[in-house]
């Protein structure tokens, strides 16, 4: 066996044996004891919240987006406040969003919700979560929830988080 050929091999190996950290670096799973415990106790993949969470803040917990939405899986405050009625949480405030646990909490609760609201359909589910479930909701009665009646965000959003899935 040639030198190339045993270096290549070499390589490799130590390539397959490292796979795990490998993608470590590239799809980070971080949170996993919040991501864990509500994916349990809603009954929802825990590697579509990784996906979520990825596409929502890419794993920041104090993401901010441009509409108001924050923290890891990026829900907005009043949307906060439902999630927080609907779960019975007392002492609620907005700046709670910021916090990983409650943050996950909230947003593995609220697409569960939207998962089983919209007949277990994930691009519905997905769509509601990235456009607002009032938006799906007036698609569906104008029958208008063609791919092409989307916004392209959501789309796009859709796309991407089946792609990191």
């Amino acid at each position: 066996m040639n030198k190339r050929k045993l270096f290549l091999l070499l390589l490799f190996l130590i390539l397959f044996l490292n796979l795990k950290n490998i993608f470590k670096i590239f799809y980070p799973i971080k949170y996993s004891e919040y991501v864990v415990k509500y994916s349990e106790k809603y009954s929802v993949d825990p590697y579509l919240i990784y996906a979520l969470i990825k596409a929502e803040s890419n794993f920041d917990e104090f993401a901010l987006s441009h509409k108001g939405a924050v923290g890891l899986m990026q829900i907005t405050p009043n949307t906060g406040r439902y999630i927080s009625t609907l779960l019975k949480e007392k002492n609620y405030k907005d700046t709670d969003l910021f916090d990983p646990e409650k943050n996950i909490k909230f947003g593995v609760f609220y697409f569960k919700k939207l998962y089983s609201d919209f007949g277990n359909d994930l691009n519905l589910a997905l769509a509601a979560y990235n456009a607002g479930e009032g938006n799906v909701r007036k698609w569906m009665i104008n029958n208008k929830l063609k791919e092409e009646m989307l916004f392209k965000e959501t789309k796009l959003y859709i796309k991407k988080v089946k792609n990191i899935i």
